[in-house]
């Protein structure tokens, strides 16, 4: 850490210059002596970035930033507060504890927390945020994760474990075992100092790869922020042996949804089918990304409109859906020119669900403008091309 950064000029510098054009303030060097200017703009675009991801930190005086890599790779403050809920007790280990954002949401959960962190100017970052929050729970420790519960003794009612999806060249990784440190080599490690871990995986990750892979996992929690998934975790409990729960959640402003089964569910059930009725139900993407599609058809009564689409359909309005409600107004077949008559020129949100042509293709075949309340799902139904046309319900 370059602790200049933290005077009161250098500050009002970057808070002042934080939407300013970054190649103009290069150019311009530094205005300060004995400071680089590199080091200015890593605190101004990474600051920046922290501006919807991580408000508390943005709006927090004097707090220090690593690069924005670390920024754009650390959990978001709305999954990171989400996700601390799912645990509580006395004690936890972070064993890949990055910038900090988890283990600052854990604290509000635990007496104590334990922030291991293996690059040391990034340990350093983190312990000096956690004074600025006012954070007086947290041990913060400058060491590989996986060593540190190597050379202790203690239990912690919790481990959390992000491991790292980059290799040293920076190139994603996807498959479990490629990731550091390897949860799959390590799992009898963690049960000898905690009777829960939960672990952050991508979520590109096919859960069945997860539950098969990890021992004793209890509940995976699919965790959806605005419609977007952004985390996948798998809880694991020392000597489970039962059967995995999947918790699905969507937070919006205003509301959370949640869906949840358990996985074997899923495959003892049959969807029903029909054409579109009076409304149409779309799942959020964290029900999409459980993969409990036949589920949804028989929790709610509702209608498939084909075994590979899927949309459902209904006559009654369901308002716990986990998912968006529309109200169906028309319904084409895809029949090219009298379409073109039916929709030609509207201006409308355009969605396809089971349908080969691309979106953009579309847009331009029909000439139909982004915008406005009026949405159009081309999609298929009873094996057949249709488009349907739907409002949201409020």
């Amino acid at each position: 850490m370059n602790k200049i950064l933290l005077n009161s000029d250098i500050q009002d510098f970057i808070n002042t210059h934080i939407n300013s054009n970054i190649h103009e303030l290069i150019l311009k060097g530094s205005p300060f002596e004995g400071l680089d200017i590199k080091e200015l703009i890593e605190q101004i675009e990474a600051k920046k970035k922290c501006a919807l991801k991580l408000k508390t930190w943005f709006e927090t005086p004097k707090i220090y930033y690593p690069n924005k890599l670390n920024i754009e790779q650390t959990s978001s403050e709305t999954a990171a507060l989400i996700k601390s809920e799912f645990m509580q007790g006395e004690s936890l280990v972070d064993l890949t504890g990055g910038f900090g954002v988890d283990s600052y949401y854990f604290s509000k959960q635990f007496k104590s927390v334990v922030h291991c962190e293996m690059d040391s100017k990034l340990a350093e970052i983190a312990a000096y945020n956690f004074e600025i929050l006012g954070v007086k729970n947290i041990e913060s420790h400058n060491k590989d994760g996986i060593e540190f519960l190597k050379s202790c003794s203690d239990t912690f009612d919790w481990m959390y474990i992000d491991p790292s999806r980059r290799d040293a060249q920076k190139n994603k990784k996807f498959l479990i075992e490629d990731c550091s440190p390897n949860v799959i080599t390590h799992q009898d490690l963690f049960f000898k100092h905690t009777k829960n871990v939960l672990i952050k995986m991508s979520p590109m990750l096919d859960i069945s790869v997860g539950t098969t892979a990890l021992k004793h996992v209890k509940t995976v929690y699919i965790v959806a922020v605005k419609n977007e998934v952004k985390e996948l975790l798998f809880h694991q409990e020392k000597d489970f042996n039962g059967t995995a729960t999947l918790q699905t959640l969507n937070s919006h402003p205003k509301n959370t949804e949640h869906f949840s089964f358990e996985i074997p569910q899923e495959e003892n059930v049959e969807a029903t089918f029909s054409s579109p009725k009076t409304y149409l139900y779309e799942p959020n993407a964290a029900v999409m990304k459980s993969g409990a599609f036949k589920l949804i058809s028989t929790k709610y009564r509702l209608d498939k409109l084909d075994p590979h689409t899927h949309l459902y359909t209904g006559d009654e309005k369901i308002v716990d859906f986990p998912g968006k409600i529309y109200q169906i107004s028309n319904c084409f077949p895809y029949q090219k020119k009298s379409l073109k008559k039916a929709i030609g020129g509207l201006k409308a949100n355009v969605k396809t669900r089971n349908f080969v042509e691309k979106i953009e293709a579309l847009k331009i075949l029909f000439k139909l403008s982004d915008g406005g309340d009026l949405y159009l799902f081309f999609t298929t139904s009873d094996g057949k091309k249709i488009v349907v046309e739907v409002r949201l319900v409020d």
